[in-house]
């Protein structure tokens, strides 16, 4: 009996042991996943319905997270950037109704977009302050080299065993409010940085970049720095997403205004790392979170009972162009914003980028509405003394980049120029008149125009020598301008009049 008791005891054993070994088997075939979710360009809590279709809205955000949440419940959540300015609703409430979205859907981690900082950097500093998530910059710091908002420049995520390292990096800073209190550090060399200190700090499995960037910079950044997986980027169209694979590298970009989402899910069996992303559709099929919807509305509410009410008439529509025409030639619209900068002041000139104005209103009523969604960006208008040199150094400026639609391109009052577009770039102005005298170069004139241009945006760098006679911390907004403008006016009747000819 004890010789078959412990022969059925080694039976067992071995049967136990072989099913222990499958089962280990079967746990190495397995692999380990972790999942990171990727979208960017939220400047509405609602759905944006446009000619690209019916996409996006804070409410459909959270029903998708949720349900990637239910299949993974430790799913990284992450933002890229622009929360804030270029749209009405922006300009309006400047991010803060989207922190609070992102606050309930529980984002987990945010890189800034140059449009965060478009009402100065101490808004910024609040969005931060608000926020439930973590932002991270690598590239952006104050004047004596800290990381702005005293954020981390680079985050390490360990989900189920699988060792995230994020970097975050943001470019084209000279696009928005030049408040001096923002650097913007070279890209390459700050993700470099960054990667560096990844390394030292732990192991990782792999590393990826939330960048605002252009495709080309983010292959470029992948050639200088290996160490770099893959790279979640901002939108390149309203209407499409996009999955590059470079170099056996991947670079994701979703639809604009939370079009879509990027899903990735992270693989790892042994050392190996296998990615595979997926694009989620942002849309009308997708059912609205009920406490979002319910923010959303409130918000819209709100906008509607701020900016409903009439100010003035318009006796013919503000033009901005359906092919941006405010980016290389006069325009109503143009004309009516400067003219409204220049008479604030009483100055000599106003000027205006084209890239600034944002949208045409029809004849009719003109709302608060309609001055926001031409402004919404909220710069101050400044006054300086410049000299005539200067000038001509701006309208060359303004014209060196019209056939990229470039957004410096000068609307002006009080003045008339000519330009060849054939010609060389700094070359192509010809005749500047100033109240219908020829241009002085020696002369000083009093010039009104956003805070933006001045501080340097779109390589306006001439005007540093120039000087202040009202600050941007003296002076009203463009929208608060353009809107006293209006009252004033009560009936606006404005047209093109040979300000800016375009020679062929």
């Amino acid at each position: 009996m004890n010789r078959l008791f412990l022969v059925l005891l080694g039976f067992v054993i071995v049967i136990s042991s072989l099913m222990v070994g499958e089962l280990n088997v079967g746990a190495k075939e397995n692999p380990r996943k972790a999942t990171v979710l990727y979208f960017n360009d939220a400047h509405e809590v609602s759905p944006v319905v446009d000619q690209y279709g019916d996409r996006g809205g804070v409410a459909r955000l959270k029903t998708i997270v949720d349900r990637v949440r239910q299949e993974n419940k430790k799913t990284i959540v992450t933002f890229g950037g622009d929360l804030g300015g270029g749209t009405l609703f922006g300009g309006v409430f400047q991010g803060f109704p989207i922190v609070e979205a992102f606050n309930i859907i529980e984002v987990e981690l945010a890189n800034f977009g140059q449009h965060d900082f478009d009402f100065g950097s101490d808004v910024t500093e609040r969005l931060v302050e608000k926020s439930h998530f973590q932002w991270i910059s690598s590239n952006l710091t104050d004047s004596n080299g800290t990381p702005f908002a005293n954020v981390p420049t680079y985050k390490i995520l360990n989900r189920n065993g699988i060792k995230i390292g994020l970097i975050g990096l943001t470019d084209k800073m000279d696009t928005t409010l030049q408040d001096g209190e923002v650097i913007q550090r070279d890209l390459i060399e700050s993700a470099r940085n960054a990667v560096e200190r990844i390394k030292e700090s732990k192991n990782t499995d792999l590393i990826i970049a939330l960048t605002q960037e252009t495709i080309e910079k983010d292959e470029q950044l992948l050639d200088a720095i290996p160490e770099i997986d893959a790279i979640f980027t901002e939108e390149k169209a309203e209407d499409r997403s996009f999955i590059y694979q470079y170099k056996n590298r991947y670079i994701f970009a979703p639809k604009g205004n939370i079009g879509s989402v990027i899903r990735l899910d992270i693989l790892k069996k042994g050392k190996a790392i296998r990615l595979e992303p997926e694009i989620i559709e942002v849309d009308h099929t997708v059912p609205e979170d009920p406490q979002l919807k319910e923010l959303a509305n409130d918000y819209q509410a709100k906008l509607e009972e701020e900016l409903g009410k009439t100010i003035a008439q318009l006796e013919n529509p503000l033009i901005y162009g359906n092919n941006h025409e405010s980016r290389y030639q006069e325009t109503n619209i143009g004309n009516f914003i400067a003219d409204s900068y220049r008479f604030n002041y009483n100055a000599d000139i106003g000027f205006m980028q084209g890239g600034g104005i944002r949208s045409s209103i029809p004849a009719g009523d003109f709302t608060l509405r309609d001055a926001f969604s031409i402004l919404p960006f909220r710069n101050k208008v400044i006054l300086a003394n410049v000299k005539g040199e200067t000038i001509r150094a701006a309208l060359e400026n303004g014209v060196s980049r019209i056939e990229n639609l470039g957004g410096g391109f000068l609307q002006v009052s009080g003045m008339q120029y000519s330009y060849n577009p054939n010609e060389p770039v700094g070359e192509r102005v010809r005749e500047i008149f100033v109240d219908q005298e020829p241009l002085n170069p020696e002369t000083t004139y009093e010039v009104a125009m956003p805070s933006y241009i001045f501080n340097g945006g779109d390589g306006y760098t001439m005007f540093d020598q120039s000087k202040l006679i009202v600050n941007a911390s003296n002076a009203r907004t463009d929208a608060e301008v353009l809107i006293e403008y209006a009252k004033d006016l009560g009936v606006v009747h404005i047209e093109k009049e040979g300000r800016i000819i375009v020679l062929q």
